[in-house]
């Protein structure tokens, strides 16, 4: 069954209650909701506890039939503990959630591997799976060092997300998703993006506010797809301030899960052909 989310990184001036309706009239089945801030002054949405905007989002996932898939962001650090993170995985947990999403920034892997163990039990108390994301960016830079770190720790709620902006610019291959083990991959987000920049700062800024809807770029995401297993739920996280601006939320989210389903149409007919 096709399962796709609306992220909330593509539209992060809107309420969580306000991305759920935008969501649902587009047409997502889930939305990823960030109720943990990326960077320092981003805004942090009044959802931890019964606050009016959680028991509004709430009413509004129960009347519109979505779910959420995942919750962002959470940064693993050297010398850091997830126990603090408890009342938002409380929050996560009450809204129905399944995925955690995690980057890791962390360059000693045995550290890595104990925080991230560390992290998966306190995640498991909210039956949440933890998805460690690797970033070309970060210390946690590739597939393969993500998969040693979750191997490692050895947690069943702990796995990989793949997102194809950082496949393609981490410069993976399509052999390398083939041969990953099945049990770690639960989701991945989809994108296009144009070619890789030269360095790091404008990586960040491209991947934050100008990636590409699927088809509008160099990313190769239907040998992406079509490597990895059948059926994963797909976050279209495709923030582009400009485009946003231009469309406005529903527009833009419409536009995002068509683009996505002619993506999927063409691996299909490819599939059949």
């Amino acid at each position: 069954m096709l399962s796709l989310s609306l992220p909330h990184i593509c539209m992060l001036h809107l309420t969580p209650p306000e991305l759920v309706s935008v969501a649902a009239e587009a047409g997502f089945q889930n939305v990823g909701v960030r109720l943990q801030p990326a960077l320092p002054g981003e805004e942090r949405f009044p959802m931890i506890g019964d606050t009016p905007m959680m028991r509004e989002t709430l009413s509004r996932l129960a009347d519109t039939g979505l779910g959420v898939l995942d919750i962002e962001v959470f940064r693993l650090r050297s010398g850091t503990s997830f126990a603090p993170f408890r009342p938002v995985l409380e929050a996560a947990a009450r809204l129905g959630a399944e995925h955690l999403l995690t980057t890791g920034d962390i360059a000693d892997e045995t550290e890595a591997i104990d925080l991230f163990g560390a992290a998966c039990d306190v995640a498991a108390e909210f039956g949440l799976a933890i998805n460690l994301e690797f970033l070309p960016m970060l210390s946690v830079n590739s597939f393969a060092m993500a998969e040693r770190i979750v191997a490692g720790a050895g947690r069943a709620n702990g796995a990989i997300m793949i997102d194809t902006l950082h496949v393609h610019r981490g410069g993976e291959t399509v052999e390398a998703l083939r041969a990953a083990d099945r049990r770690f991959i639960r989701y991945l987000q989809v994108c296009d993006a144009t070619a890789p920049p030269p360095d790091h700062e404008t990586m960040f800024h491209q991947a934050r506010y100008d990636r590409r809807m699927p088809g509008d770029g160099v990313i190769p995401n239907a040998d992406y797809l079509a490597a990895l297993p059948e059926g994963l739920p797909i976050s279209v996280e495709v923030p582009n301030s400009r485009l946003l601006d231009e469309l406005g939320p529903l527009a833009f989210a419409k536009l995002a899960r068509r683009t996505t389903l002619d993506l999927l149409d063409g691996i299909t007919a490819r599939t059949k052909g």
